[in-house]
């Protein structure tokens, strides 16, 4: 290599601070040492960085186009460096999680960009699953954390449980659909129209969720809004995920007669006591058990 990073350093400061002096100072180091290095790599590059004839040491032409690709091999040297200490001492370099499309909030999201703040350099993987491959995820430890719907039944022994509050539930069609058009929308109504059910939730329960005698099912809850939007069918999805459709008029929310409040669905954090945390996975899981739904 042609270079050092001592180099670069030096030549960087140097035209940040404005003079050899004010970059020795600034890195603690003997303004010899600082004018030897940037003249060596001026010499190993065949190129003069550095006007010197005025004063103080100005950026030549050339210089000035290295300076931003010096500060970025700089950036990159430093990056590289916080992973291999990040590992050292037991950050991990990915972590995945599972959330079911019906689960996947704003609230989540924000979760994630507070870990990313303090995590910038761990990879995170998220997967959209069914119902019943999570627990599987879980248990082999192919995924660190879930956040999953609240199940009916018990959590087996070596799954432990946050519960994250209750997620509220619209029914919602598209506009030109027949339903779109009543005031008040009853039981029987529903049935007589096309419902979308979300599989991955539903599967095995589908004679205790399905209302309609015509369904379609989706494997996710994004998949289904646009059949919504043509008007094809009804759905109960997540408030957080439709109230932006619903206000900008591309989904019609249901006045239902029968309902005097939204329906609520808990959602749960889940994770293994068999497999091991990091660090980050720790954090991350600290952050999801802040959320308000």
């Amino acid at each position: 290599m042609r270079f050092s990073i001592e180099q670069l350093q030096a030549f960087v400061v140097s035209a940040e601070q404005g003079s050899f002096s004010a970059a020795a100072r600034h890195l603690g180091k003997a303004q010899s040492v600082v004018s030897t290095a940037v003249s060596n790599l001026e010499a190993d590059l065949n190129l003069s960085l550095f006007d010197r004839t005025t004063r103080s040491p100005k950026l030549t032409v050339h210089g000035e186009v290295l300076l931003v690709k010096a500060k970025r091999i700089l950036n990159e040297c430093g990056i590289f460096l916080s992973a291999a200490d990040a590992y050292q001492v037991g950050i991990e370099e990915k972590i995945t999680l599972v959330v079911e499309s019906m689960a996947m909030t704003h609230s989540v999201a924000e979760a994630l960009a507070q870990f990313e703040q303090a995590y910038p350099l761990v990879e995170i993987e998220i997967l959209h699953v069914n119902e019943g491959e999570v627990l599987e995820f879980i248990r082999d430890g192919r995924a660190q954390l879930a956040i999953m719907q609240q199940l009916e039944f018990l959590y087996p022994g070596e799954i432990e449980v946050h519960g994250l509050g209750l997620l509220e539930f619209w029914c919602v069609t598209g506009m030109s659909h027949p339903l779109a058009r009543e005031q008040q929308v009853t039981w029987q109504m529903l049935e007589r129209h096309r419902q979308f059910i979300i599989s991955g939730r539903y599967g095995k329960d589908a004679p205790r969720w399905r209302v309609s005698d015509q369904v379609w099912r989706t494997e996710s809850a994004y998949s289904t809004i646009p059949l919504l939007q043509r008007g094809l069918g009804w759905a109960s999805l997540p408030a957080d995920l439709v109230r932006d459709l619903v206000g900008s008029q591309q989904l019609k929310r249901l006045d239902l007669a029968f309902e005097s409040q939204p329906w609520q669905q808990g959602i749960d954090i889940i994770w293994s006591t068999q497999h091991s945390q990091g660090q980050a996975t720790k954090t991350l899981l600290e952050e999801l058990k802040r959320i308000t739904l």
